[in-house]
């Protein structure tokens, strides 16, 4: 019991003498443009990180949770929003690296590209029923949901379509429904 006391007090003799510093962790800086609202998974938990500035962060390799696609348009006189979200595939930007003394800047969005998507039901009766979608693609490869194109708060209307022969005559049109 004596010698564990005498132990402790030395030990707390030497610790008034040293000082302590923490280990400074290396950083790099992310830059997102302004047109874009981007969510990190830090310890699997979506942090936002802020549009149109440089900001510092730990050096690492980062994934994303969503990316939003922001543009603003002019009606009337009045501002309108409007967004598009991606939740992935990501592309390009499916890893985001951080390093050391560098800045990584994202680069996504617009413009968009559509992909039509066509298959023959499996279901369907000697390929009577081929069902027809579509993806809307950002310039890093990212796929955002088609159903998340919001002009202020509201979801827009399922976009219209026409299937044409090869003379330019309407076959059939539509919309498309979401879900």
């Amino acid at each position: 019991m004596k010698r564990m006391s005498v132990v402790l007090a030395a030990v707390l003799c030497v610790g008034v003498a040293l000082t302590v510093q923490s280990a400074a962790r290396p950083t790099g800086a992310i830059k997102v443009p302004a047109h874009l609202a981007l969510e990190l998974k830090v310890d699997n938990k979506p942090v936002a990180v802020p549009s149109g500035r440089e900001i510092t962060m730990l050096a690492g390799t980062y994934t994303p949770a969503s990316l939003t696609a922001q543009a603003t348009a002019n009606n009337k006189g009045k501002p309108e929003v409007w967004s598009i979200k991606s939740t992935g595939p990501f592309g390009q930007l499916q890893q985001i690296e951080i390093k050391e003394g560098c800045t990584s800047a994202i680069d996504a969005g617009p413009p968009f590209t559509l992909k039509a998507i066509v298959y023959k039901a499996a279901t369907s009766p000697q390929g009577k029923v081929v069902p027809i979608g579509f993806a809307i693609v950002g310039k890093a490869g990212e796929v955002y949901a088609a159903n998340s194109l919001r002009k202020g708060q509201s979801v827009t209307t399922p976009p219209q379509f026409q299937i044409l022969d090869e003379k330019g005559t309407v076959l059939t049109q539509g919309a498309f429904a979401y879900g």
